[in-house]
């Protein structure tokens, strides 16, 4: 099978992709690439990875589409965003096209450190997907049903589904579930609701990512969950009583159970976009204190080292909205480099993750039962219910 792998400067991914499926491909694939700008040299950190990792680079060039006019390939692999929505050639019409969306470790203004395990994490990438093509041909596939394998089967074969073999079965985990029924309560055992908020408006954002993934493995748990978007909500502004989605915000505080705050960090501290929408959560509505005994997860998300600024601060902003936050909580450094198509992958990163998750399940379904009984106040019981609006949603301070 013959691959043509394109970006737009032909220095870095498809260079590095054209070498790799060289070697692996065992006299199966031919492989070449070429840029739609092309920068006419390597750059030479991929020489240098290339070269660490065992493989050939003496005939490495920067092409153009005419440097390979007259190869005719069987599939165009895109391996940058940009080089996707551009137009191929005419001659490529017949053949299928692919994007593999890499990033691009040449570009990292980082540690020499840092753009090594770039280099490796992608170089890595490129092998598991051109052993999954290998393995189609091996299959005896024809090169219509291998170019439809392909495009409905590698993402899954390169980010298998989600491995729950360690975790407790959903809500009807017999071990934790007796538990509950014997020592706590005997009541019956409700599906937690659990509201998970994001902080970035940015397109593919970790912290997004990171707050589907935790989605994920919450619905497995077997909660019931609800994931707010905060690109319409508007900023916070104390002469503006009300919005369309503060009201679905505050809606959906009321209706959780418990919530995920996910936030990167932004010098030292949350983001805006993330404290915007704690901002417009009163503190009470109609004398009832929407997030008052709701339990609490963190995560944090950092493009450099581990850091927990960002998850001390939500843990004090958790205890203003006097919620429980659970002890458990989870900080991912260098997040761009634990996805891959789009997707966690299985590192103490992700397992924590999975530990936080499950540990605010636990949380949830002892605390939710009691919740009045834990939160009731005699300060509360003997205070109206327009007394407290009036002390703690002050109009002007």
């Amino acid at each position: 099978m013959k691959l043509l792998f394109v970006c737009s400067h032909n220095r870095c991914r498809s260079i590095l992709s054209e070498a790799i499926a060289n070697k692996l491909g065992q006299g199966k694939i031919l492989a070449k690439s070429c840029g739609s700008n092309p920068s006419g040299k390597v750059h030479p950190d991929t020489i240098n990875f290339l070269e660490k990792a065992g493989y050939n680079f003496e005939n490495l060039k920067s092409k153009s589409f005419d440097d390979v006019k007259d190869f005719t390939p069987d599939l165009v692999i895109t391996v940058c965003d940009q080089a996707s929505k551009e137009p191929c050639p005419i001659i490529y019409n017949n053949a299928i096209k692919i994007n593999w969306s890499l990033e691009d470790p040449s570009a990292l203004n980082t540690s020499s450190l840092e753009k090594e395990q770039a280099f490796v994490n992608t170089i890595s990438i490129i092998e598991k997907r051109v052993k999954y093509i290998l393995k189609c041909i091996y299959e005896g596939q024809s090169p219509e049903q291998i170019s439809n394998s392909i495009l409905q089967q590698i993402p899954s074969q390169i980010m298998p589904s989600l491995d729950y073999t360690k975790l407790p079965s959903p809500l009807d985990n017999k071990q934790s579930l007796m538990y509950l029924n014997t020592n706590i309560t005997k009541t019956e055992i409700k599906k937690p609701k659990i509201l998970l908020l994001y902080g970035s408006l940015r397109k593919g954002s970790y912290s997004y990512l990171v707050t589907k993934e935790a989605q994920l493995i919450l619905n497995y748990l077997g909660a019931e969950t609800k994931i707010f978007n905060p690109h319409n909500l508007p900023v916070f502004n104390k002469d503006v009583s009300s919005h369309p989605e503060a009201e679905k915000l505050r809606e959906l505080m009321t209706w959780s159970d418990g919530q995920v705050w996910c936030s990167p960090e932004q010098h030292g501290g949350m983001t805006s976009v993330f404290k915007n929408q704690i901002d417009w959560v009163p503190l009470n509505i109609g004398g009832v204190r929407p997030t008052q005994g709701k339990t609490l997860a963190l995560v944090q998300i950092s493009g450099g080292s581990q850091s927990f600024n960002t998850l001390n601060q939500m843990r004090i902003l958790g205890r203003w909205m006097r919620m429980f936050t659970i002890p458990n909580q989870s900080s991912i450094e260098k997040a761009f480099l634990k996805f891959e198509q789009n997707r966690m992958t299985r590192t103490p990163f992700y397992n924590r993750l999975v530990d936080v998750m499950e540990e605010l399940m636990k949380f949830t379904i002892l605390l939710s039962q009691h919740k009045e009984f834990l939160t009731d106040r005699y300060s509360e019981r003997v205070e109206s219910v327009e007394c407290l609006s009036k002390r703690v949603n002050q109009e002007k301070i």
